[in-house]
């Protein structure tokens, strides 16, 4: 019968524990690193504006608008959307196919619409969240 070292034994397994936590905490680094979105939480129109009115609508095909007040999008304006994520959808007047999903949309001294709602692109910031990767796609 052979002898087994008990200190060796468990400097073993601490080692073999310590590699397998580096090897899971490296991978975790690298799958968090290249998918992240930079931008989150409110947007306001005035930052990137783009003169137009701003229809908040049910889908990304701007069938029906939702029942909200129409954003501006505008220096002047204090409106704002919460844009979650980029989708493909209709494309306006040769402005591209891009629209905004939100989860909120605030007109100026109104309360804010909450709900899965969808902005034009083009209209809301002249599709700057997108060109400038701020946000993933849906």
């Amino acid at each position: 019968m052979r002898k087994i070292d008990i200190k060796r034994k468990g400097t073993v397994r601490r080692a073999a524990v310590t590699a397998a936590v580096l090897a899971l905490a490296a991978g975790g680094v690298g799958i968090s690193a290249g998918s992240a979105a930079a931008y989150s939480g409110w947007y306001q129109l005035n930052s990137h504006p783009t003169g137009n009115g701003v229809g908040v609508y049910n889908s990304q095909w701007g069938t029906a608008k939702v029942g909200y007040y129409d954003l501006v999008s505008a220096s002047w304006s204090g409106d704002r959307i919460h844009p979650v994520c980029w989708i493909r959808g209709a494309d306006i007047d040769s402005a591209g196919n891009v629209w905004y999903r939100l989860d909120a949309a605030q007109k100026t001294n109104v309360d804010p619409y909450y709900g899965r709602t969808y902005v034009y692109g083009a209209y809301a910031d002249g599709n700057w969240l997108f060109h400038n990767n701020q946000l993933n796609e849906c």
